[in-house]
């Protein structure tokens, strides 16, 4: 995504986290008085050896197949060097003890950015989005297990059962533009909503007629089951700009449309409410209190806040299955990037998983941390630059 460094700068973002860590959950929900706890200790390993980059995928996706037993991840065979550029790469697993490692498939084109989405659809089958086209593979042996070409612009982040979403931005031909599911099962595809949908909707009042573009230009991006499945969440672009990001929610059969102002990055919270880093407030503006922005807000499904100042500013985020931690890093352009642990409800507890000079490879090539929680919330999965050179796949035991 587009962001406004010159807005947001890294010095005063630094600062604004060692403000914000002082007070968190000042907000409509407050902390209720617990015994303190002590910050937990972490061991850092390696997924993938040296020499080339390796990717995980999405943030909040987890590597790690349903039974927790396998980690697939991405190595380059070429290395991608910033926005839109794809190089050849191997889909790649491994055992959870780091032994085993074996390729899988060859990947045709893989952005530093999201790798190729991958994402575990039960411990056999992985999809993953390779050069347009969305592929399901068996780990075990390799096999294409997809009989018809169904062609897109990318995956949405997690699997719900044996369906996954996927997104097509332009009328090429492919498909009408919108958000689309796939039964893994079945084969069979189906559209769920049309981005000319949204434009049935009223559109946030703060949206000016020079933020929004021609309705070609609209796309639907980072869609998102809710635990449930019976909703989807997903990112609404109707304008370059950064507030013309928005917020969809609709049934899983593309009723009940909601569009509202949208987080930095979101991910569901549960069946009910959405979380993520606080952009915007409802009016569109960035919020008057300073301590407030990008910290950790929780919002209903109507752009209510429920939780806020949950933790400091973050950037690309994850929390733990029980909801009861998350990680995230600090923003765009800073140095050393520093990706912090915390325990919701206790500050005293939050502890640093990394700090690191990101080279020109986590910002100017796009190698995000993304970091991601494992199946049982005691591991967390992440990425770093290796050298000035590679990009590397790392994850941390939380003891």
């Amino acid at each position: 995504m587009h962001i406004n460094i010159q807005e947001y700068p890294a010095k005063w973002f630094a600062w604004l986290t060692t403000i914000a860590a002082g007070i968190l959950f000042t907000g409509p929900v407050r902390a209720q008085q617990a015994k303190s706890l002590r910050p937990p200790q972490l061991t850092a390993h390696q997924v993938g050896a040296d020499g080339a980059s390796t990717i995980f995928s999405l943030f909040n996706t987890c590597p790690e197949s349903p039974d927790g037993s396998t980690i697939v991840y991405v190595r380059c065979r070429q290395e991608p060097s910033g926005r839109d550029h794809f190089t050849a790469a191997g889909l790649w697993v491994c055992d959870r003890d780091l032994k085993e490692h074996r390729k899988v498939t060859d990947i045709a084109g893989t952005a530093a950015h999201n790798g190729v989405e991958a994402q575990w659809v039960d411990n056999s089958r992985i999809a993953f989005f390779d050069s347009g086209l969305v592929r399901l593979v068996d780990v075990h042996n390799g096999k294409d297990l997809l009989k018809k070409k169904i062609k897109a612009d990318g995956l949405g982040h997690q699997p719900y059962q044996n369906y996954i979403l996927y997104n097509i931005y332009a009328s090429d031909g492919r498909g009408e533009p919108g958000t689309y599911e796939l039964d893994c099962n079945t084969q069979q595809t189906r559209l769920v909503l049309r981005v000319k949908d949204c434009a049935k909707l009223r559109l946030p009042a703060y949206l000016q007629p020079k933020d929004i573009d021609s309705l070609q230009y609209w796309r639907t991006l980072h869609s998102q089951y809710s635990p449930d499945g019976k909703k989807i969440a997903f990112r609404l672009d109707v304008g370059s700009s950064e507030k013309a990001q928005l917020l969809g929610i609709c049934n899983r059969d593309g009723t009940g449309l909601k569009i509202m102002h949208k987080a930095l990055h979101f991910f569901w919270y549960d069946n009910a409410s959405i979380v993520g880093h606080l952009q915007v407030d409802k009016n569109g503006r960035r919020p008057e209190a300073p301590e407030r922005r990008y910290t950790l807000t929780r919002w209903d499904l109507d752009g209510n806040v429920l939780q806020e100042m949950m933790t400091p500013p973050g950037n690309h985020l994850a929390m733990s299955p029980d909801r009861q931690q998350f990680v995230s890093e600090t923003f765009y352009q800073t140095n050393p990037v520093i990706v912090k642990l915390y325990r919701i409800g206790h500050p005293e507890a939050t502890v640093t998983v990394e700090a690191f000079d990101p080279y020109d490879i986590t910002w100017k090539r796009r190698f995000h941390v993304n970091p991601a929680f494992s199946r049982d919330g005691k591991r967390i999965y992440y990425s770093r630059p290796l050298n000035k050179k590679y990009n590397g796949t790392f994850f941390c035991e939380i003891r």
